[in-house]
Formats: structure tokens, C-alpha cells, sequence
């Protein structure tokens, strides 16, 4: 039998442990990211092909609507894919490109009667994103083509969140239903979302101006950036890079070989001002528009870097703080950039 004082002592302890328990129980645990990121690979013929099955099984478990922003859309399966969710009762509606009408499969879904809307302008509705049931969003660099998926780099990143989803489908419904391309009420960057942990900021271009947020980011950096650039024209990114280098910041830029030379490009400028800036070594399009900072922060979406994406196109563009995300992006950074040519 316990004597008086180690009783007290053995009550003292178990009322501490019990304490520790209903605290640990009373604190919300992490919940596992939402957020799941795909990328393209010419030479990994797997990957590519695990991507469109993620995306195709993505859309066959859809239960009351998909909506789809493209610029570009010629994948059968994907095309498939919206058939049978059309035939389980799913509301399906597309927006894209009016030069996209001319392909194959478009033109065949709208015979099939899918409702398919062109932006009938001569500036882009470059947007690539799709809303699943308004509560999973897909978007990224990829348009659904074979030469995206196949002989391109690309990035397309699903992520699940309610309202996420809300923002992007009350853009959707503004070109699909509103018939207004190029403008409209800035939806995006009303406030910072929540990924499940992750703070996340979404806008739209034009009537976002995604190009001064993106710049602020660039600011802030604090020991690194990495880029992945299709095409770059801004000259406010270029001055944020080239101070971000004079502050000492590691700055590495991999720009698609065949848009470094366009008119107004920015690569001849930071290469010659001493910036590690390399062209992409593959036979395709070095597609992403992507931004790295501090290893933390990742900065993606269909906008390019240039005057035409923040002032006339319509686009989106993230920007999440999530380690994992920039992980992912990193190591197709890293890919990318040992295949490039100083």
C-alpha cells in the first residue's frame, strides 16, 4: 500500500501526464498538404503518362460539374474523359482560345453538344486551368496537347480546396457566362488563402496586375531564386533580379531557347550583367513559367513573364508558400538546369 506522500506524488504526476494529453489533444494537428504537383518529362515517357491518368481519373470521378479554361486542347483521353462525365449527369462547359476551335476534338465535342466558348479577340485567353465539382483546382503551364504533355516541359499542380476553387470558378463564370475576356473585377487578389497550412495567393491577369506582386515576392527573397522561363519581357522582374544579385541572392534563370531572342527579351541583359542565365537543352518547348524563392515559395501558372500576360491576356498565376511544393519544383529546376547551356 502507497503511503500518503508517494500517493500524492503518483496523483501529481498522472494529473501532469493527463495535462499533456488533453493539450496535445486540443491542438489542431497538421493537416497533410492538398496540394499535389505533376510534371512533364520529354525523355520519361511514364511520367507524362502518369500525369494524364491523375488528371483523366481526376475527371472520371467527377460528381456535378467541370469546368475547363484552355488555351489549347487536343487530348483524346482527356476529351474521353469529359464524355463520360457528360453521360454520368456531370454539367461540363469549356472556355478557350478561338484559334483552338479549329482543332479536331473541339470541333467534334461541339457537335456532340458540349457547350465551348472562344474569347473571339485577337489577345490570348491563355488561361490553363480546370475546376473539378468547385473543389478541386488543376492548373499549371500545360495545355492539354500531346505536344504539352509529350515533348514539352510542363508543370500541372491539383489542389484541393472549396475556395480556391470558388475563386476560380467565379472567373470562369465571368468569361463563360459574361462573355468578358481581358478585364472585369479584380477576383483574385482579395486576400491570402489557406491550403491546408499553406498560405496562397491567387490573381488574374489582366485586371490583377499579377506583375507587382510577383516583383514585391522577388523583393523579399532572402538567400535564392530560380526560374524557369518560357518567355520574359518584364523589365520590373529583370531590375528585382538583377538587385536581388547585387544583394548576394544565388540567381539562376533557365530561359526556352527559342523565345530568349524574342523582341524585348530579357536574357541577353541579365546574362551580360553576370547573372547565371542558361537556355534549355531540349528539343521542345521549355514551357514553365515558374519561381523559386528561398527554397519556400513557389510562384506558377499559365502567365509568362511578360507585358502581354500582365496587361492584355487572360491569365492566373499562384503564389503558395509550401517547402514540399518548392521542393518538387526545385528538383525539375535542378533537371532542367544541368541539361541547359550557359
Amino acid at each position: 500500500m502507497l503511503d500518503s506522500s508517494r500517493l500524492k506524488s503518483v496523483l501529481l504526476a498522472t494529473l501532469v501526464l493527463l495535462a499533456g494529453v488533453l493539450a496535445a489533444c486540443e491542438k489542431p494537428v497538421p493537416s497533410q498538404s492538398a496540394i499535389t504537383a505533376y510534371f512533364t518529362n520529354p525523355v520519361s515517357p511514364a511520367q507524362n503518362q502518369a500525369l494524364q491518368n491523375a488528371l483523366v481519373d481526376s475527371l472520371n470521378n467527377a460528381s456535378t460539374s467541370v469546368d475547363i479554361a484552355m488555351y489549347n486542347f487536343n487530348l483524346l483521353e482527356v476529351g474521353n474523359a469529359l464524355r463520360n462525365a457528360r453521360q454520368n449527369g456531370v454539367k461540363v462547359r469549356l472556355v478557350v482560345d478561338s484559334d483552338a476551335l479549329d482543332s479536331n476534338l473541339l470541333q467534334q465535342l461541339r457537335r456532340e453538344g458540349f457547350e465551348v466558348l472562344g474569347d473571339r479577340r485577337e489577345t490570348l485567353m491563355h488561361n490553363k486551368f480546370i475546376v473539378i465539382d468547385r473543389k478541386i483546382v488543376w492548373t499549371g503551364s500545360l495545355n492539354l496537347t500531346y505536344g504539352g504533355l509529350t515533348n514539352d516541359e510542363n508543370n500541372l499542380v491539383c489542389i484541393e480546396s472549396p475556395e480556391l476553387a470558388q475563386r476560380y470558378t467565379e472567373e470562369f463564370n465571368e468569361m463563360f457566362e459574361e462573355d468578358v475576356f481581358g478585364g472585369g473585377e479584380p477576383l483574385g487578389a482579395r486576400s491570402a488563402l489557406s491550403l491546408n497550412g499553406s498560405d496562397a495567393w491567387l490573381y488574374f491577369s489582366p485586371e490583377d496586375r499579377p506583375s507587382q506582386a510577383i516583383v514585391d515576392r522577388v523583393k523579399q527573397a532572402q538567400t535564392s531564386i530560380d526560374i524557369l522561363a518560357y518567355n520574359f519581357t518584364l523589365n520590373d522582374l529583370r531590375d528585382a533580379l538583377l538587385e536581388a544579385a547585387h544583394r548576394g541572392l544565388d540567381v539562376r534563370i533557365v530561359f526556352d531557347a527559342d523565345q530568349a531572342a524574342s523582341t524585348g527579351g530579357e536574357y541577353s541583359t541579365l546574362k551580360n550583367a553576370g547573372l547565371d542565365v542558361r537556355l534549355d537543352g531540349a528539343s521542345g518547348l521549355m514551357h514553365h513559367k515558374a519561381i523559386i524563392l528561398d527554397r519556400n515559395t513557389v510562384i506558377f501558372g499559365s502567365y509568362n513573364f511578360t507585358r502581354s500576360a500582365d496587361l492584355n491576356n487572360d491569365e492566373n498565376v499562384l503564389i503558395i508558400d509550401n517547402k514540399e511544393l518548392a521542393k518538387q519544383f526545385r528538383q525539375t529546376f535542378e533537371r532542367i538546369y544541368s541539361q541547359a547551356q550557359p
